[in-house]
């Protein structure tokens, strides 16, 4: 692959280079493949129609976190007898110091245990240091989890799948606020190369659409459906966990941002007198929740180092204290009693879950991403206010409950279709004919 195909996927490259005048050919380019994948792609699923053969759909997965996001339209393409389905997981290019993402240094997220039970593919091989070629999978429709072509090896970017594929996206994060965060989550490089683009809402759909302009010609449809991960929020409300020691206890899940460039991790400020706050009361737990990427962040930038890390992991290992890095989180969600967060998508499933939410804002560049959760959240800026909040939340008071409750019942609202239902409607029409029927006759998948 040529520097240039390379470095056009670094953040904000792409749109750069475009403003500039600098990418006329290259996008030019780029257009043509897309059109020619398109022909090639449309002639290929008529024939597979007419001969009544199975479409087949990959699932590219490198984060069990998210998978909340897919998880409903992965389960329903299962269930249709005419989708051929697969999942193959695989690693992250994780960034170097000095190098940034241009390396070849590839560290699993614990992808390939959390996807065996679904009799996942692995897509890389770490002794051999080799790569699964998706193209032996013959994929007419490929997820991607994530759209940061940066971290993945070029022969998993969207540019080089949508050569043969049609690549499709669903947000890891249900999209509340526009804002420059979203900016930062929707790189146009990736969108580019999109055959479909789920929106959540109008906003989005209108947002997207915008990126997609500052990305050059395109064949990206941009459908509204809503989000799936909604769906699958409600399935878990009776979700028990059995890492609190005592369910009794005032228990206090904390979900620090990743990283402090931004200026609004409130992590290491907040580590000790938190610490020190739930210490004094027996009757409390503290869970901390670190992001995926938080301990690779605070190594490579020198704020953690090994020995510290060790240190803080043997510190959350006493009673009362817990360290969850598990996959599925609804289950320490629905049963905390109180979330500590700042910037972070988790902050929308834990809304919808009616618990109360402590943010943390420190006037860094992403604390607009929750205006519209604002009202519900207990808004703090120093440590003094968070411990108030924790003593007012602690004595059973919760003053901003029912303002929870009604945001929830507005974004929670349907049109009577559920959005996994309407993404594979679109799906099996793209793939099959719009004559395709449901052949679950319109149930919802359990």
């Amino acid at each position: 692959m040529r520097l240039l195909d390379r470095v056009i996927h670094v953040p904000y490259v792409w749109e750069n280079l475009r403003k500039a005048g600098l990418l006329k050919g290259y996008e030019r380019r780029a257009f043509r493949r897309l059109e020619k994948a398109k022909t090639e792609i449309d002639a290929r699923l008529a024939r597979k129609a007419a001969a009544g053969e199975k479409v087949n759909v990959v699932f590219v997965c490198h984060r069990p976190q998210v998978w909340p996001s897919l998880k409903p339209v992965y389960e329903a393409l299962k269930a249709d007898p005419r989708f051929q389905v697969q999942i193959v997981a695989i690693p992250q290019r994780s960034p170097v110091k000095g190098l940034g993402y241009l390396n070849e240094i590839y560290t699993s997220e614990g992808a390939e245990a959390f996807f065996r039970p679904e009799g996942c593919l692995e897509g890389y091989d770490y002794e051999k240091k080799r790569w699964l070629d998706l193209r032996t999978l013959a994929p007419d429709y490929v997820f991607f989890q994530q759209p940061y072509n940066v971290a993945r090896p070029d022969a998993y970017t969207s540019a080089a799948v949508s050569a043969y594929a049609k690549v499709c996206y669903i947000t890891y994060y249900i999209m509340l606020d526009i804002d420059h965060r979203t900016v930062d989550c929707t790189p146009v490089d990736f969108l580019h190369d999109l055959s479909f683009y789920f929106s959540q809402n109008a906003a989005d759909a209108v947002f997207i659409r915008g990126r997609l302009e500052k990305g050059g010609p395109n064949l990206c449809r941009v459908e509204i459906t809503g989000h799936p991960r909604l769906e699958g929020l409600e399935r878990h409300r009776a979700d028990t966990c059995d890492r609190w020691d005592r369910p009794d206890r005032f228990k206090v899940l904390w979900a620090p941002r990743w990283t402090t460039h931004e200026g609004n991790c409130h992590f290491f400020a907040y580590r000790e007198p938190l610490t020190a706050w739930c210490e004094a009361d027996a009757d409390t737990e503290l869970m901390l929740r670190p992001h995926p990427q938080a301990f690779k962040e605070w190594r490579s930038t020198g704020e953690m180092d090994a020995a510290g890390e060790a240190a803080l992991r043997e510190s959350f290992r006493r009673e009362r204290f817990h360290l969850d890095e598990e996959e599925n989180f609804y289950p320490q969600l629905f049963t905390a009693d109180v979330l500590i967060t700042d910037p972070s998508s988790l902050i929308i499933d834990a809304y919808f879950t009616g618990k109360p939410i402590i943010y943390c804002a420190s006037g860094g560049r992403n604390d607009g991403v929750t205006e519209v959760l604002r009202p519900g959240l207990y808004w703090t800026e120093s440590w003094d206010e968070v411990a108030r909040t924790l003593d007012m939340l602690r004595a059973g008071e919760d003053p901003l409950r029912e303002i929870r409750a009604e945001c929830a019942r507005q974004y929670q609202g349907a049109d009577g279709a559920a959005p996994t239902r309407k993404i594979v409607d679109i799906l099996r029409a793209d793939a099959l004919g719009p004559g395709a029927a449901d052949p679950a006759g319109g149930k919802e998948n359990p």
